[in-house]
């Protein structure tokens, strides 16, 4: 079932091969936006929430490049900081407490 999955979503003249090269290529582009995003240390969430939307965007066959990616990224670190903020300082407390 899964092999009629894969040959349904393959476009004509695009082998397997191709399309599986294109996914792993995508992803290594959107890490380096994903790392991009997160330089803040705060903005980590967001940049992962952002890359996420932007590889279900890929697997779902939509369009989408940089400026979906910002886009989503300015949307998720409206509120996305606050858990940034959350995640270092839960980090830190683990850290005095280990000390």
């Amino acid at each position: 079932m899964t092999e009629a999955r894969a040959e349904a979503r393959t476009e004509p003249g695009e082998s397997r091969f191709a399309q599986g090269f294109a996914l792993f290529a995508e992803c290594l582009l959107t890490g380096v936006w994903i790392a991009v995003a997160a330089l803040g240390l705060v903005t980590y969430p967001a940049a992962f929430a952002a890359g996420a939307r932007h590889l279900g965007r890929r697997l779902a066959h939509e369009s989408g490049g940089w400026r979906e990616f910002a886009a989503d990224f300015r949307a998720a670190v409206r509120h996305g900081w606050l858990v940034g903020v959350a995640g270092w300082a839960a980090l830190a407390v683990v850290w005095i407490d280990v000390r």
